[in-house]
């Protein structure tokens, strides 16, 4: 692999990482501010938020350097937390989901 080769290959992660923890606080924030709506619903969407920054920054070279992590170690963090944060998703979906419809259910009757 050549220095092009490698630098745009980190360029890209390197944006993809930047913009996850981004989107991250976004949604983190945005789950500070349903704390007062529902307070677990509120806490829960932070959670996803959090989870959403801490995989884009074990991402960066920044956190390798920082917390003397190796790049497969940085790797499987960043997949980890990756992997939770749409497994708290696909939860909050579905119990969010399955709340609504009989809620629905219930008042149409």
């Amino acid at each position: 692999m050549t220095t092009n080769e490698s630098a745009t290959f980190g360029g890209v992660f390197g944006i993809v990482a930047v913009l996850a923890i981004l989107v991250g606080a976004a949604i983190a924030g945005y789950g500070v501010l349903l704390v007062q709506t529902s307070l677990l619903g509120g806490g829960w969407i932070a959670a996803i938020g959090l989870s959403l920054v801490l995989s884009g920054l074990f991402a960066t070279d920044w956190a390798g350097d920082r917390f003397d992590l190796l790049r497969t170690a940085r790797r499987r963090l960043s997949l980890g937390f990756a992997v939770l944060a749409v497994l708290l998703l696909i939860a909050f979906v579905g119990i969010s989901g399955a709340s609504f419809e009989s809620e629905a259910i219930e008042s149409s009757s």
